[in-house]
Order: structure tokens, then sequence, then C-alpha cells
């Protein structure tokens, strides 16, 4: 009788224990799903917890960039007042920059080199201006966000590096407040005999900022030599889209 039971309850407890086997192996399926997806969550959450925090990171870059920016610039239209503004009755209501660009645009200075020098012989009183206006493109070019140049500023890198979107937009805005006459007198400015020059590199931010393109190749009417040589001296991309049509011969 014994045996005989045995045979009976064996198949049975055989088959209640895979069963439970079964059972066992479908809620340790049910728990790993449940701890599949709740991994997917928190790794969900730390990816949106990561672009949070880099948006955060990269507003407050814009910010701090914008608040040395723009100081930078109130020291660059305060300078350009300073000498754009006429300094008394001795000067005949004339301000620095009339009287620089009179010494530079005469007709004793037939090349640039000769202008540049012309210029320089008043650079106690236009030196502070174009100096300051190097420092805010070298500022821009350097620390801009979502620029490419950073902290090497190798005349490579000025030269050949992609012009980032907000780069171009922080440099027209300081190129809106140079007058024509402003313009010219830069021209002149970064004027240099090669690369080993110390004005090269403010010469290629002129390119790569086109600072020149609103720079008109006139003074009183007609064209001046000076000025269409420029064209000769600077690669076009200073001249941008200009609306100033620069002749290839002299008035």
């Amino acid at each position: 009788m014994t045996l005989l039971f045995k045979r009976l309850v064996n198949p049975i407890f055989g088959f209640l224990s895979l069963i439970a086997i079964l059972l066992t192996i479908v809620l340790q399926s049910k728990e790993l799903e449940s701890t599949r997806k709740e991994l997917e969550r928190s790794a969900s959450a730390q990816e949106k917890t990561e672009a949070a925090l880099n948006k955060q990171s990269d507003t407050q870059a814009k910010q701090q960039f914008e608040n040395t920016f723009f100081s930078l610039l109130d020291q660059h239209n305060k300078a350009l007042e300073k000498i754009s503004t006429p300094t008394g009755k001795y000067t005949e209501g004339r301000s620095d920059l009339d009287i620089v660009r009179l010494s530079v645009f005469s007709g004793n200075h037939t090349n640039l080199q000769d202008a540049k020098n012309a210029l320089e012989k008043h650079n106690g009183i236009c030196g502070h201006y174009f100096r300051v206006l190097y420092q805010v493109l070298k500022f821009i070019a350097t620390n801009v966000p979502d620029g490419s140049i950073g902290a090497e500023f190798s005349q490579e890198k000025i030269a050949n590096s992609k012009l980032a979107p907000s780069e171009k937009m922080y440099s027209n805005i300081v190129r809106s407040f140079l007058s024509y006459d402003a313009t010219q007198l830069l021209s002149i400015n970064c004027y240099c005999a090669d690369r080993y020059d110390t004005y090269w590199n403010f010469k290629l931010l002129v390119e790569r900022y086109s600072f020149l393109e609103h720079m008109p190749s006139k003074i009183k009417e007609k064209d001046h030599g000076l000025l269409v040589s420029t064209k000769e001296f600077y690669d076009k991309n200073a001249f941008g889209r200009t609306q100033f049509k620069i002749n290839a011969q002299k008035a």
C-alpha cells in the first residue's frame, strides 16, 4: 500500500515542484522587468537632469560672456565718443578724429605705409581707441560661448576656423557703432608688412568680422587712392557684401 501510495504521490509532487519553479521564473521575470523599467526611468530622469544642468551652465556662460562684453562695449563707445567729439574753438570745431584723418589722408601720403606712419604720429590721440577696439574683438573671438578659436588665438585659428553665429552677431554690434570716418582710419591702422607684425592679428580680426564692409572709398566725394589700395592688402572677406564698390583706379 505504501509503495503504491508513493508511486501515486511522487509524480504529483514532481508536477507541483515544476509548477513552483515555473511560478518562480515568472515572478523573477516580472521583477527583472520592473527593475529594468525602473532603471530606464532613472536613466531618463538622469538624462533630463543632465540636460537641464547643461542648459543652466550654457545660460550662465552666456550671461558671464555678455556681462563682460557689454562692459567692454561701453568702454569702446566712450573711447570712440571722445575722439569723435569736437574739442574746442582752437580746432575750428573739429574732433580728434577729423584732425587725424586730415593728416593721414592728405596728398602727402602715396601708399599705405606712409599713411600708417602718419597715423602712428597721432598715436596719443587715436591709439587708445584702436587698442580698446582690438581687445573687444579679441574677447569675442576667444570667449564667445559657441566659438571655435578659444584661448589659443593663433593666426591659423583666426583666419580659418568657422565663424559661429553668435560670434558674428556680437562683432556686428560693435561694428554698428563705427562711423565711416573711424572705419577708414581703421583700414590704415591695421596695415602691416607681414604676419610677424604686431598688427597682423588685428588685421585678421578685421577680415574675420568684415569690419570694412561699410567703409566708403571716397574722401570729399572722390575715390581716394589709399582707400582704394586697401583692396589689395586685405582679404576680400574684410569688405563683406560691401555696398561701396571699390574701384581699381584712383579718381
